[in-house]
């Protein structure tokens, strides 16, 4: 469409429009009515039924980058949960019958693969970003690999996320890293439902909710690891 956009899974689920001064976050119209209610001068809806359904647009000069980035997340996420696009299969064609002397033998036609999803190292995540933050995004997740020795690293092959999960798809997710500009958000897994006496939780999601990392020294701080650990209790209690 000329613009820039992010996707997961093929699908998009946030966009730049022309000349830069707006873009737009795919959101639940729960979640659009959220932000716009906090945020009113940095949100509000597309226009149309794209607006009814939660695409929402952004001023770009109003921005703050933890809410915006709070959207992106909360917009990465459900697209994650979706999982990839089908593609749309070609309706039959109805054939006219040949007389039997008539018919002729056509070549096999080569079998198509799908494409094998893209993929990125840690290094490659990180690079963009400035020194300290990479420092910063590394010492996370040594901290993350330390605390769940057995859990699945998935560094996301577009977007500035790393999620750790025990089983498959979004359900499957515990905990999750986002880096940015200016540090890095250790993301908690139904964080809505999980006892924070110390306090740690931010966001405004309807059930995640994250703690700011803005030094090393932060991943030492009291109660971090209780409420991953607890992350991954509650997964286990919804298996049960």
């Amino acid at each position: 469409m000329g613009h820039p956009d992010f996707r997961v899974n093929n699908r998009i689920f946030a966009t730049l429009h022309d000349g830069d001064r707006f873009g737009m976050v795919k959101l639940t119209p729960e979640e659009q009515a959220m932000f716009i209610r906090s945020h009113a001068s940095m949100f509000e809806p597309e226009s149309g039924a794209w607006g009814l359904q939660g695409c929402t647009r952004v001023h770009i000069e109003k921005a703050v980058e933890e809410f915006v980035g709070e959207a992106m997340t909360l917009a990465w996420r459900a697209a994650v949960a979706e999982g990839p696009t089908k593609s749309r299969s070609k309706p039959a064609i109805a054939k006219t019958a040949r007389p039997a002397e008539a018919k002729t033998t056509k070549p096999a036609k080569a079998k198509t693969t799908t494409p094998a999803a893209p993929t990125r190292t840690f290094k490659e995540l990180v690079a963009p970003y400035p020194p300290d933050v990479q420092a910063l995004a590394k010492a996370t997740r040594t901290f993350m690999q330390e605390l769940l020795p057995q859990v699945k690293e998935t560094i996301d092959p577009t977007g500035p996320y790393i999620q750790y999960s025990y089983g498959p798809g979004y359900k499957g997710v515990v905990s999750y890293i986002t880096v940015n500009q200016k540090g890095v958000k250790l993301g908690v897994a139904r964080g809505t439902s999980l006892p924070d006496p110390k306090g740690l939780l931010r966001g405004t999601g309807k059930g995640n909710r994250h703690v700011v990392i803005d030094t090393p020294s932060d991943l030492h701080t009291p109660g971090l690891r209780q409420l991953v650990r607890a992350a991954v209790a509650a997964w286990k209690k919804e298996r049960a």
